[in-house]
């Protein structure tokens, strides 16, 4: 994966830039400012570069090898990695956090860098809130990925990871990720796998993947929503009430019904995890104005051309800002934790 465009590094500008978040967004923006001739330094909680890309996809869609490739080549750019790095201001605690060694604060960034990009995606899962959650046999979806990827890159054992093999998994959810579970649940020899979505299949953003997969062998049930897992000491099934969408809403019907499963895996979105919680209080404009740009899933969790193009049109919105208005002559340290300061208590 190349995170960069260009033959030529341009000659050094005065500026200096982080990025926190090693993941697509955060390499493509790296990658545009390095050509441009910005020192660059991305900071990242996990051991190695590619976010979600890395450490949660499935290695048969998007093999390591390409993606360690990308991050590379933007070493040889000039970028400077800082890894098992994570950035704080009021973080709470998130997927992946475990990898981190060394905590670097928002102040200290602004007091050495002259803008910085926010890109740390969105690495906790919506939790499903309904009865027998709990369950053991139950699992969000992310970390599930999470934990077969790590193992399938060696950096943890596969005793972490649930054994599928002659399973039947329910996943729940019809979106890149319930699909990238189908997937590995299938690598990972699952008698049957089942998809249940709320709505319909052409709602679904991964409609054309779910299609091979239902002509593979995949169940694939529409307008279903869970309202109950059901089992003693681990999970048994799933109560499911039928649903059907008015005006665009979904809507519980009294119709019920049960499906059979050893194994569920809740994939229904993720939430943005930047290190400063209350972002929007302020809108980016305002944060923006001190020097600090957001870009990729944690302004909105979609894709990873998305959230490339994201960080390639950040990049451009900070070096627009750097060249016009020399920010450390306009805005002095002090003042900017000020403002930060105001936005976390709400007075934006």
């Amino acid at each position: 994966m190349r995170f960069y465009v260009c033959r030529d590094r341009e000659s050094g500008k005065p500026f200096r830039v982080a990025v926190v978040g090693a993941g697509p967004a955060g390499l493509a923006a790296a990658g545009h400012l390095a050509c441009k001739g910005y020192e660059v330094h991305v900071y990242d909680k996990m051991p190695e570069g590619g976010g979600m890309v890395a450490f949660a996809i499935p290695e048969a869609r998007i093999p390591i090898s390409s993606v360690r490739a990308g991050v590379r080549a933007l070493e040889e750019l000039g970028v400077n990695f800082h890894f098992r790095t994570k950035v704080i201001y009021d973080s709470p605690k998130e997927l992946g956090d475990e990898w981190a060694e060394h905590f670097v604060s928002i102040e200290r960034l602004l007091g050495e860098f002259d803008a910085i990009l926010i890109a740390t995606g969105a690495w906790r899962p919506r939790k499903l809130k309904v009865p027998g959650v709990e369950l053991p046999g139950v699992y969000d979806a992310l970390r599930l990925l999470h934990d077969i990827k790590l193992a399938r890159l060696g950096y943890r054992s596969w005793h972490k990871v649930p054994d599928l093999k002659g399973k039947h998994v329910l996943v729940i959810g019809a979106g890149y990720t319930a699909v990238d579970v189908v997937l590995e649940a299938k690598l990972l020899g699952a008698e049957k796998v089942t998809m249940a979505y709320r709505r319909s299949i052409e709602h679904s953003y991964a409609k054309n993947e779910i299609r091979k997969y239902i002509q593979e062998g995949v169940e694939f049930i529409e307008y279903a929503t869970p309202v109950r897992i059901l089992g003693d000491e681990r999970v048994e099934a799933v109560e499911f009430a039928k649903t059907k969408i008015v005006e665009g809403s979904v809507l519980t019907t009294d119709e019920r019904f049960i499906i059979d499963a050893d194994v569920i895996a809740y994939a229904i979105g993720q939430l943005p995890t930047s290190p400063i919680r209350e972002v929007m209080c302020a809108s980016e404009k305002i944060l923006q104005d001190v020097g600090i740009f957001f870009a990729g899933d944690v302004v909105a969790p979609r894709n990873i051309g998305t959230a490339i193009r994201g960080g390639k049109a950040a990049a451009h919105k900070i070096e627009e800002w750097l060249l016009r208005k020399a920010p450390r002559r306009v805005f002095p340290i002090a003042a900017t934790t000020r403002l930060i300061g105001d936005v976390m208590r709400g007075r934006c």
